[in-house]
């Protein structure tokens, strides 16, 4: 009989990449990975990981047992949501984790929601970069992660979770007060010559303007970086170049110019993900209904209202 816990070590083994990683990632330490490791591949009588002094991977079976897994680990999610189903009450323990522009405009006053609807049920809400938050999720560390997906940067399909869509918000784009393109919307191509204020580029979002700036024969000289949109608005009001942010970015305050971004559109997806199988369970089913309501109630298709 296999054990569901060796098969989660194995797919954070094969995602991680290395069996460091993945005990971070497992709140294990590394002997204690590799320990329940060389159980699993006792009880299935075949090696799944090849091993060098410096380096670990996948064999084909154990690539193999990974695509199994991920079906066995959420039949298990779905088994437990099922079960729980049956209870009378909306009861329990959900670790949310957002990021701080979808906490800003709809993830905590939903939560607050939820609580004032269900109070016998505990949410607990961290911050992940949407970067990190699905492999966190996959790790067990929180049950509904809040991440995004911008276009020209698709996020690959992953078989671990569900996905269930919240909003999508346009791109705008920021300039300085007095700036030549201050009066209308804004086409991509105009701004080749600006200086950039930008994401690092370890974020979708920075993936995502330097292929829609090549798209429109360009390179971004980008002169800040920063994960903070507002960070970037600040730099822009200081005058040190240009950049976009998602409509919903808290920019108040900033003596800025926002517009709208034409030629090419972009626009930026909300979505919350759970490990697969998990979201029919009534405590993550309460949160995911309550998180799309207040999503869709910001205005017209979840949106507010632009203003430049």
């Amino acid at each position: 009989m296999l054990n569901t816990n060796r098969l989660r070590i194995l797919r954070e083994v094969a995602e991680r990449g290395t069996i460091i990683a993945a005990a971070e990632s497992l709140y294990l330490t590394p002997p204690a990975v590799s320990h329940q490791l060389k159980v699993l591949e006792a009880e299935v009588g075949i090696p799944l990981l090849a091993r060098t002094p410096r380096s670990i991977r996948l064999t084909d079976a154990g690539i193999r047992m990974v695509a199994h897994a991920e079906t066995i680990l959420a039949e298990c999610e779905t088994a437990v949501a099922d079960v729980m189903a049956f209870s009378t009450q909306v009861t329990g323990h959900i670790r949310l984790s957002t990021f701080q522009t979808a906490a800003q405009s709809f993830a905590l006053p939903a939560v607050a929601d939820v609580l004032r609807q269900y109070p016998l049920l505990n949410v607990v809400i961290n911050e992940f970069e949407p970067e990190r938050a699905v492999a966190a999720l996959k790790a067990g560390q929180i049950d509904i992660a809040l991440s995004h997906e911008w276009d020209y940067v698709p996020r690959p399909k992953d078989p671990g979770i569900d996905r269930y869509e919240l909003l999508s918000e346009p791109i705008v784009v920021l300039l300085p007060v007095g700036h030549p393109l201050a009066s209308g919307p804004v086409r991509l191509k105009d701004l080749a010559l600006e200086r950039w204020c930008v994401a690092q580029e370890t974020t979708s979002s920075r993936r995502a303007v330097v292929r829609i700036a090549q798209s429109a024969g360009f390179v971004p000289n980008v002169v800040l970086e920063s994960n903070y949109f507002r960070a970037i608005g600040s730099a822009v009001e200081a005058g040190l170049g240009v950049g976009v942010a998602p409509l919903m970015t808290d920019l108040r305050g900033l003596d800025i110019v926002i517009q709208p971004l034409l030629e090419p559109r972009m626009e930026r997806r909300i979505f919350a993900a759970v490990r697969r199988g998990s979201g029919g369970a009534p405590a993550m089913r309460a949160v995911l209904d309550t998180l799309k309501a207040v999503a869709d109630s910001l205005g017209p298709e979840g949106l507010p209202e632009f203003r430049p």
